[in-house]
């Protein structure tokens, strides 16, 4: 809390991946958390199935990803795949 670091919550709403309802996490948290605004911003919630592609995106997004980081991420993947490739099928 004194750092001021920006907390980004996410809520697992698929069961056979350790979901809950998010009331509990009421339950568990501590009171002062809570008093301290804790949950102010909303939960960036995870859904199963056809959602769960839109919800890793959502999050990518509420931790500061943009389209031009993703597709500068994406580039040195494939530079590094293909580096990685080179080395390998380099003769000895």
């Amino acid at each position: 809390r004194e750092d001021k670091l920006k907390i980004v919550m996410v809520h697992e709403n698929d069961p056979a991946l350790g979901g809950c309802a998010f009331d509990r996490m009421f339950e568990v948290t501590p009171q002062e958390l809570i008093n301290d605004g804790l949950y102010r911003d909303l939960a960036r919630s995870f859904f199963p199935g056809v959602y769960r592609e839109v919800s890793r995106v959502l999050l990518a997004k509420a931790l500061g990803a943009t389209a031009a980081k993703a597709k500068e991420s994406q580039q040195l993947r494939r530079a590094a795949a293909s580096a990685n490739r080179n080395i390998y099928a380099a003769p000895p």
